[in-house]
C-alpha cells in the first residue's frame, strides 16, 4: 500500500512539472528585430516571426521595409492579466527614421476564442514633425482574412502622429498593413497599432427580435432595409 501511494505522489509530481513547464512556455509578450542595412540582429528576426499572446496569434508576414529596429508585441494590463488591449510597435533605433523615406510593414492576427471578434484598431507614431506645410502620414488598412486579397475593413491614417481608430471590424482574421510616408526634414521614430476586440453577440431572444419586427414595420421599408 505504501508503495503504492508512492508512485501515485510521483506521478502527481511529474504531472505537476508538466503543467508548470507548459504554463512557463504561453508568451507574456515578444520581441523581434529587423535591418534593413544587413547588419547583424541582436536577436531574434522577424522574418516569418509569429507568438501567441493569450487568444491572439500574431504572424510577421512582411517585415518593417526601412530602417533597423524592433517589433514589439504586448498587451495592457501585461499578461497574465485578462488584457484588453492588444499593442504593436515598431521602435526605430536611438535616431529613428529621417525623411524623405518610406515604406511598409504587415502582419496577421487571429483570435482563437469564439467568443471574440475584433472591435477596431488604433494607429499613432511618434517622433519629431517640424510641420511647415508638409505632413509625414502613416497609414494601416485592415483586409478581412489572413491575405489582402481578402475585402478591405478599413484603411485609417495618422497625420503627424495623431491618433486614429478604425471603424469597427468584426471577425476572428484579419491582414494589416502599415506604410509611412516621412517627410524631408522629419523624423519618425516608432509606430504603434492598438488593437480592442468585442463579444460576439448572442442569438436576439424570440420575443426581442418579434418587437423588433414590429418596431420596423413603423419605419418605411427603405429604412428597415438597410
Amino acid at each position: 500500500m505504501k508503495s503504492t501511494f508512492s508512485v501515485a505522489g510521483l506521478l502527481l509530481v511529474a504531472l505537476g512539472t508538466l503543467v508548470s513547464q507548459g504554463a512557463a512556455k504561453a508568451a507574456t509578450s515578444g520581441l523581434c528585430y529587423f535591418d534593413n542595412l544587413g547588419g547583424t540582429l541582436p536577436g531574434i528576426s522577424c522574418t516569418d516571426y509569429s507568438v501567441q499572446l493569450d487568444d491572439k496569434l500574431f504572424t510577421v508576414v512582411s517585415v518593417p521595409s526601412s530602417g533597423i529596429g524592433k517589433v514589439a508585441w504586448e498587451t495592457s494590463p501585461p499578461l497574465p492579466a485578462q488584457p484588453n488591449l492588444w499593442q504593436v510597435a515598431i521602435d526605430w533605433e536611438t535616431s529613428g527614421l529621417a525623411g524623405p523615406s518610406s515604406g511598409d510593414f504587415a502582419y496577421t492576427v487571429q483570435i482563437n476564442d469564439p467568443n471574440k471578434q475584433f472591435a477596431s484598431i488604433g494607429l499613432s507614431t511618434g517622433g519629431d514633425y517640424p510641420g511647415q506645410g508638409v505632413n509625414s502620414t502613416a497609414t494601416k488598412e485592415v483586409y478581412q482574412g489572413l491575405s489582402p486579397t481578402g475585402p478591405l475593413i478599413d484603411s485609417v491614417t495618422s497625420i503627424d502622429g495623431a491618433l486614429s481608430y478604425s471603424n469597427p471590424i468584426g471577425g476572428t482574421q484579419i491582414y494589416v498593413r502599415d506604410s509611412w510616408s516621412v517627410a524631408n526634414g522629419a523624423t519618425i521614430d516608432n509606430l504603434s497599432n492598438y488593437i480592442r476586440q468585442s463579444e460576439v453577440p448572442g442569438p436576439l431572444p424570440v420575443l426581442g427580435a418579434v418587437a423588433g419586427l414590429g418596431w420596423c414595420r413603423r419605419l418605411r421599408r427603405r429604412a428597415c432595409l438597410r
